[in-house]
């Protein structure tokens, strides 16, 4: 594949959320890849080898229609060698077609392949350009990858492209944490903290990323309570609050905590009483 034409580094970014950009799939095509998705699902879950392959039977007739989300299955399937043998060059060229009608999860997979030399001659630097494509094609974790990959390149700037390279990292990540990729949420918390000294900032990202489930952001807002980091006044009310929720956390991974605003509140709210 010729590499797409794009700067990684250009600091112009325009939040997009894939599921928006995505045209609607043909019904038929569309029943086939819930079904393949859902035997697919089960399949792992039980190592059953049976449903594994029936998914991965509807899941190609899904594809061969054109629907993207199957297609996107096919990528990661081939990858890990699940229902079928094994293949880079079979999760290469799925990707490809993914990447032939302009969708941003075509990209960010390409990248990845190219970063890693998995069924493709390792490019880092072409990896990036499929980054930065599939970001402001609204891919979220594309966003995630470019939006850190910025930030990072611009730590060193002069002050003023700092600034702006900043500001395009940041917009990405809340872009990602949009579309509920709870790592963007955590990696904004670190920015905030490490660079911009932001401390309010830094516990409403970590916040939104533990609403939805993740747990280094809960153990982080557990810490900074519980020891008074980053000048934030020592909780140990809430920092036992976090606690709790960060062990509910570990026992089911798949947990999110939708309430969270209400059951472990950022201040200057106060701590429900118990």
């Amino acid at each position: 594949m010729t590499p797409p034409s794009v700067d990684w580094t250009a600091l112009e970014f325009a939040c997009a959320h894939e599921a928006d950009l995505l045209t609607k799939p043909d019904p038929e095509a569309d029943e086939w890849y819930r079904q393949g998705n859902a035997n697919y699902k089960a399949g792992i879950k039980t190592d059953n080898q049976e449903l594994l392959r029936r998914a991965i039977e509807l899941l190609h007739k899904a594809a061969e229609r054109g629907h993207v989300k199957a297609m996107n299955n096919l990528v990661t399937s081939y990858l890990d060698g699940d229902g079928v043998k094994q293949s880079d060059a079979k999760a290469v060229e799925w990707a490809e077609e993914l990447i032939k009608r302009n969708i941003g999860m075509g990209y960010y997979h390409m990248g990845v392949f190219l970063e890693q030399g998995v069924g493709v001659k390792q490019d880092r630097k072409a990896a990036l350009t499929y980054m930065r494509k599939a970001a402001d094609l609204g891919n979220a974790q594309g966003q995630l990858v470019s939006g850190d990959k910025i930030r990072k390149a611009v730590a060193q700037s002069l002050p003023e492209e700092k600034v702006r390279g900043f500001a395009i990292g940041v917009a990405m990540l809340r872009c990602a944490l949009q579309q509920g990729l709870s790592e963007a949420g955590y990696s904004l918390g670190r920015h905030f903290t490490n660079y911009e000294e932001d401390a309010a900032a830094a516990l409403d990202a970590y916040q939104a990323a533990a609403k939805l489930g993740h747990n280094q952001s809960l153990f982080t807002l557990q810490t900074i309570f519980g020891e008074g980091k980053y000048g934030v006044a020592k909780d140990e009310v809430r920092a036992a609050c976090y606690k709790r929720l960060s062990d509910e956390s570990d026992e089911d991974k798949t947990k999110k905590f939708p309430d969270i605003d209400k059951i472990c509140p950022l201040p200057p709210k106060p701590m429900p009483r118990s």
